[in-house]
């Protein structure tokens, strides 16, 4: 039974992966959102979404201001 060309690059894309010693992305912590700005996130997300309550309100309404400036 033949390997297809796709097989035969993925197996030695795998065999690729598995020399390199190092990793080819590095994760970095740009930002941390407060706990407020979670909330905040949160509640605006719930407006979106439908919730039509006051805390969802202020929230999206708050949001949207701070996208505006």
């Amino acid at each position: 039974m033949a390997k297809t060309d796709w097989e035969m690059l993925a197996k030695g894309m795998r065999e690729r992966a598995l020399l390199s010693e190092a990793p080819d992305t590095i994760y970095e912590m740009v930002y941390q959102p407060s706990e407020e700005q979670k909330k905040m996130y949160f509640n605006a997300g719930r407006w979106a979404g439908g919730s039509r309550d006051y805390a969802a309100r202020q929230a999206f309404i708050k949001l949207q201001e701070l996208g505006d400036a």
